[in-house]
C-alpha cells in the first residue's frame, strides 16, 4: 500500500532532524510538533514546500525555549550588602547586637492574641488573600548532563487562560486555541515534560504523541478540555508498553 503524502512528508522531515507531524485537512498541509529554532521552523516549510509545491500550508510548528539553569544567569556578579566579620564590628555601629522586645504592645484579653483559638475582624489569619504556592518546577537533562529547567511554574487550577480572537468572527481561531494548548501543557507541572502534538480544527483539538502512562494521556486532555473555545478533545496519545 503506498505511503499518504502526509507520512512521506514525516519520513523526509524525519531525514533532516526534524520531529514534524503532518496532517492533511481540506487540501491544506499543517505542520505541528516543536523545533528549537526559528531556522528550523522555516527549514520544515520550505521541506514540505518543495516536496509538495502546489498544497497550502499551514504552519502552526512552536519554537521551543529553555529557561536559564545556571546560578550564574540569575545571580548578579556585584554583592548587594557588606556583611560585618565579627560582633565586635557590629557593636562599633548604632546597631544593636540583640533585638529589645521592651517596646511591644501587652495583650490584656487573650482572645487578642493570634491563633487557633483568635477570632474578629482584627486576626491576621482573617484578612488578606489565601496564598496558593506554585508546583515545583520539572527538569530534565541534556545529552551533556547538564540539568534544564522545562517549565511548570504556573499552578493548574487558577491560572487564567486567554486565546486571542479570530479577526474574522471574533471567536477564538483554530491557530489561537492551538497554541494556547501548546502553552498550557507547556506551564502545567503534569504536563510540561510530556512531547505532544496538538492540532486544532472547527474548535476540536487532536493529542498525538508519545507518553508513559495512562495518567500522562488523562493530565494531558484535562489541560487541553480547560482552555476557553475549545469545543471538544481527541486524545489519539500512544501510551509506551500498551
Amino acid at each position: 500500500m503506498p505511503e499518504s503524502l502526509s507520512t512521506r512528508l514525516e519520513h523526509q522531515l524525519a531525514d533532516a532532524g526534524l520531529q514534524v507531524a503532518v496532517e492533511d485537512s481540506d487540501g491544506a498541509l499543517i505542520l505541528s510538533g516543536f523545533v528549537e529554532t526559528e531556522e528550523a521552523r522555516e527549514a520544515a516549510q520550505d521541506i514540505v514546500a518543495q516536496a509538495a509545491p502546489r498544497a497550502r500550508i499551514d504552519n502552526q510548528l512552536e519554537v521551543q525555549t529553555v529557561l536559564p539553569t545556571d546560578v550564574g544567569d540569575f545571580v548578579g556578579g556585584e554583592p548587594t550588602a557588606e556583611l560585618a566579620d565579627a560582633p565586635a564590628d557590629l557593636l562599633g555601629t548604632d546597631a544593636e547586637a540583640e533585638p529589645d522586645f521592651t517596646d511591644q504592645k501587652l495583650i490584656d484579653d487573650p482572645d487578642e492574641a493570634v491563633g487557633p483559638d483568635s477570632w474578629g475582624p482584627g486576626d491576621e489569619a482573617n484578612t488578606g488573600d489565601s496564598y496558593i504556592p506554585a508546583d515545583d518546577p520539572v527538569v530534565t537533562t541534556d545529552a551533556r548532563g547538564q540539568t534544564q529547567v522545562l517549565g511548570g511554574f504556573a499552578t493548574d487550577a487558577d491560572t487564567d487562560v486567554e486565546v486571542e480572537p479570530s479577526a474574522e468572527d471574533n471567536l477564538p481561531g483554530d491557530e489561537a486555541l492551538a497554541d494556547a494548548i501548546r502553552r498550557e501543557l507547556a506551564e502545567d507541572a503534569a504536563t510540561t515534560d510530556l512531547s505532544i502534538l496538538v492540532a486544532v480544527r472547527r474548535g476540536v483539538a487532536h493529542l498525538r504523541g508519545t507518553v508513559a502512562d495512562l495518567d500522562d494521556a488523562e493530565n494531558a486532555e484535562a489541560v487541553a478540555a480547560r482552555v476557553p473555545g475549545v469545543r471538544e478533545v481527541i486524545e489519539e496519545l500512544d501510551v509506551a508498553g500498551v
